[in-house]
């Protein structure tokens, strides 16, 4: 029996720099940094299909990508961030990464079918030898032992392999089917988390799209999406002025009691520190 191993590769297109996301990471500050850390991180994820984490336990952080891709940790915050916002990438919840473009550039191929490619591509070597003989019929038929040998090994090594490779039945493993939540599970789950965002506009947006994000593709992850819009959310919420952190008891001015920064007699306005920053009629 063979010891059978899978080799995976990356398919990588010859129009790969000319897509409109890697053109307009590589016009950013740094952006050739955050393209090369890009495809380092398209190679680390080939043998799990997408997904990077350090353990079952243990999911990849900042710094660890930066030591396993010798990348500046700053480059990797910022390069990440760029990733999730144009789609390229995208982080579940228990912290595993997933690279979403390494389903369409991965390649792979078995250690059985190499070796029977290889013993193949020898025995038409062989074969092309001998028929380039005058007397191909008579050399075929009193070859050498060591070559009668050699053939009966590549002849026995294809037929294994092909026993092999008609044996295996084991299936790749089947991608996780999108369930849509339900609307309360979406607002409970809002709720647990304290975002700020409306979970039930959240809710009745993805259903009217049918849980399809703005490419047209199946929503992987709502949790994922949910934590990305509350991040725009709070993004574009207006700034609160910060509370008032020091009671002022009384007014420097006119000696009044002052109250959340406002004197109660003259209207003087004062700031978190207790010192005026206006002053009133």
């Amino acid at each position: 029996m063979s010891d059978t191993k899978k080799y995976y590769w990356l398919k990588l297109k010859n129009d790969f720099f000319k897509r409109h996301d890697i053109k307009i990471i590589e016009a950013m500050e740094n952006g050739k940094d955050y393209v090369l850390f890009y495809m380092k991180l398209l190679l680390e994820s080939v043998d799990h299909e997408g997904e990077l984490r350090f353990s079952e336990t243990v999911p990849y952080n900042d710094k660890m990508l930066a030591t396993i891709t010798d990348t500046n940790i700053d480059i990797v915050r910022s390069a990440v961030k760029v990733f999730s916002e144009f789609g390229m990438m995208e982080q579940f919840d228990d912290g595993t990464l997933y690279m979403s473009q390494v389903e369409k550039m991965l390649g792979s191929e078995t250690s059985d079918a190499v070796r029977m490619r290889n013993a193949r591509e020898k025995q038409k070597l062989l074969e092309e030898e001998h028929s380039k003989s005058e007397q191909c019929s008579k050399s075929f038929k009193n070859r050498s032992p060591e070559i009668e040998i050699e053939l009966d090994k590549e002849i026995e090594i294809d037929k294994e392999i092909e026993i092999e490779e008609k044996k295996r039945t084991t299936p790749k493993p089947s991608k996780k089917i999108f369930e849509p939540p339900t609307e309360q599970e979406v607002i409970n789950y809002a709720k647990e988390k304290g975002y700020i965002l409306d979970a039930q506009y959240f809710f009745n947006y993805y259903t009217t799209a049918n849980w399809l994000d703005v490419k047209g593709e199946t929503v992987k992850n709502w949790k994922l999406k949910m934590l990305t819009w509350n991040n725009r959310e709070e993004k574009n919420r207006p700034t609160r002025p910060k509370p008032f952190k020091k009671v002022q008891n009384l007014c420097k001015k006119c000696g009044k009691e002052v109250v959340a920064g406002v004197c109660t007699g003259c209207g003087a306005l004062y700031d978190s520190n207790g010192n005026i920053i206006e002053i009133g009629g």
